[in-house]
């Protein structure tokens, strides 16, 4: 949906054809979400720590964490709908101590 490319293998399956440009999308969406959130945490004390598939994955103050949840999401969905021009894309978070408990 972002106009990168990809060569299918000719002896690519219907699964990866059909899988391929959704988990790249999502890809594309993340990409851009982390871009745009990182330029948006200078002068704060939240750092991004780690993304996994589309997730991303923040460390903060307790103070701040709503509030960098919100733009997380807010940042997160701007993304998705810049490349999912007819589709609205919506984003979930969650504030926690740790992933575990998640």
């Amino acid at each position: 949906m972002a106009g990168r490319k990809f060569a299918f293998s000719p002896n690519a399956g219907l699964p990866a054809l059909c899988n391929t440009p959704v988990q790249g999308t999502a890809a594309d969406i993340a990409k851009k979400a982390l871009g745009l959130f990182a330029n948006r945490l200078k002068g704060t004390d939240t750092h991004i720590i780690g993304i996994v598939h589309d997730e991303i994955l923040l460390e903060t103050s307790d103070e701040n964490a709503h509030e960098m949840a919100d733009l997380l999401k807010l940042t997160m969905e701007e993304a998705g709908n810049s490349i999912l021009k007819y589709i609205p894309c919506q984003a979930d978070v969650e504030v926690s101590q740790n992933w575990a408990n998640i």
